[in-house]
């Protein structure tokens, strides 16, 4: 690792980060987008060089970013991916053309960014301090132009309304399923959350939606008519039949989208969970907006290709395949209560196993009652492990389960809490890691699934 990356490194985190609990949050909203798009003007506005996708949503979004870049990536279009949180390396975040963003450009970019910075606070003393987010959504934006890439595809960070990214005026959006998360910003309501996603709808521009409860769907046509966008929901513009091995997508005519009925058949959906059936149809979606809007080429053979090649870790990864002696051991980072139910179900549908032994670990402002509802009556043995800056001890939140009626130990960490699961475990069992992506990232580091690792 060279010390220009380490340098960068330092730079970000020394800046206000939301995202591991530093910092506060402007009290004028305005200051929100007013910062990043003024970093990105001192930029010469990289991002008006290429296509834009944004996703917003509350689960599912890593995964529709996935499946879309791979798909348009083998179909010979240059990609830009920038995506959040990481697993092991902020490097993750930034992907040209499925290539981690190397330690020199990543160091460049932050190096042609500082001196940006220390101005505009300058010029605008009210901007205060810009952010870690802020920062790394400008590198990724000003480094996806350097490289000349035809479509980048942009991963909310939080919300969407106020989300750094929403500066860009993306030819397309994409809305995955809304629930739950984040409500002590977002609201505590559907209604308000869906309206905060709602807000990446550009005037005039195309959205897709997957399908919403009632009070988000209800939103989405709203802010829809109000900007005059064209709105595709799933299971009304578009349905998806099949398994993971016979995947099929199909759509009806729409004047806005596509012109005419359409079916994309004989696909496979390598991410388990039957809840990626419906990131990748919106996918797929997307893909066909982009064949007949945006005229690009994209063939059958190569959306099969793209789809059937996709990775997208710490979610139903499996970090051990049972054999006679040892038991099964999957990693998934489940973060809210819809998450984990959907997580629980998915383990249902793909594994058999008598017992589920459960390694836990979640960040102190998510709920801890939603989230461990689906597992409290099936979990042999829970074990509690914890190292993110918004998590708090172990100890404390195993007392939270065991206050919720849960026997929970607390383990120092992650080597011991798998130890000590193993020693209880029969090769007829699973073994489960959860709760957040950072515990997902300690156990895939155990197994040596991390080829590069950040400095702690």
């Amino acid at each position: 690792m060279t010390n220009e990356y380490t340098d960068a490194l330092r730079l970000l985190l020394s800046l206000p980060d939301w995202e591991r609990g530093t910092g506060t949050r402007p009290a004028r909203q305005e200051l929100w987008l007013d910062r990043p798009r003024a970093l990105l003007n001192a930029l010469g506005n990289p991002q008006t060089r290429y296509r834009s996708v944004l996703i917003a949503g509350t689960k599912g979004k890593g995964s529709t970013a996935a499946i879309l870049e791979s798909i348009l990536r083998a179909s010979g279009i240059k990609t830009g991916l920038y995506t959040s949180p990481h697993l092991h390396t902020y490097r993750e975040r930034i992907r040209a053309n499925g290539e981690l963003i190397s330690e020199y450009d990543f160091a460049r970019g932050a190096g042609e960014i500082q001196p940006l910075l220390d101005d505009l606070i300058s010029q605008h003393p009210d901007f205060d301090s810009f952010t870690t987010f802020e920062v790394m959504s400008a590198l990724a934006l000003n480094f996806f132009a350097q490289q000349e890439i035809d479509v980048a595809i942009l991963e909310v960070g939080l919300g969407g309304r106020l989300d750094a990214t929403n500066v860009v005026d993306a030819d397309l959006a994409l809305i995955t399923p809304i629930s739950f998360d984040h409500t002590a910003v977002l609201g505590n309501t559907l209604h308000k959350i869906a309206f905060e996603k709602a807000g990446i709808i550009k005037d005039g521009k195309i959205v897709l939606s997957a399908p919403q409860a009632p009070e988000a769907r209800d939103m989405m046509e709203q802010t829809a008519r109000e900007k005059n966008a064209v709105l595709g929901i799933g299971e009304r513009d578009w349905i998806w039949l099949g398994g993971h091995d016979d995947f099929l997508v199909a759509g009806v005519p729409h004047a806005g989208l596509w012109g005419e009925y359409w079916v994309w058949r004989d696909l496979s959906v390598p991410l388990l969970g039957t809840h990626q059936f419906v990131n990748a149809a919106l996918a797929i979606a997307a893909t066909r907006v982009m064949r007949d809007q945006w005229k690009l080429e994209i063939g059958d053979t190569v959306v099969r290709a793209g789809i059937g090649n996709v990775e997208w870790f710490g979610r139903m990864e499996i970090l051990q395949p049972r054999d006679e002696t040892r038991p099964l051991i999957v990693a998934d980072g489940a973060h809210n209560g819809d998450s984990a139910e959907k997580l629980f179900d998915a383990l249902k549908f793909h594994f058999e196993f008598e017992k589920l032994f459960l390694i836990f670990g979640m960040l102190g402002d998510k709920n801890l009652a939603e989230i461990a509802a689906p597992f409290r009556s099936v979990a042999s043995m829970w074990t509690v492990t914890t190292n993110h800056p918004r998590s708090g001890d172990a100890e404390t939140l195993a007392e939270r389960l065991r206050a919720l009626g849960i026997p929970a130990n607390a383990a120092p960490t992650c080597e011991h809490a798998l130890s000590a699961a193993r020693a209880a475990a029969s090769p007829r069992d699973l073994i489960l890691f959860t709760g957040s992506l950072s515990l997902v990232a300690q156990a895939r580091e155990l197994f040596g699934r991390a080829d590069t690792r950040d400095p702690q």
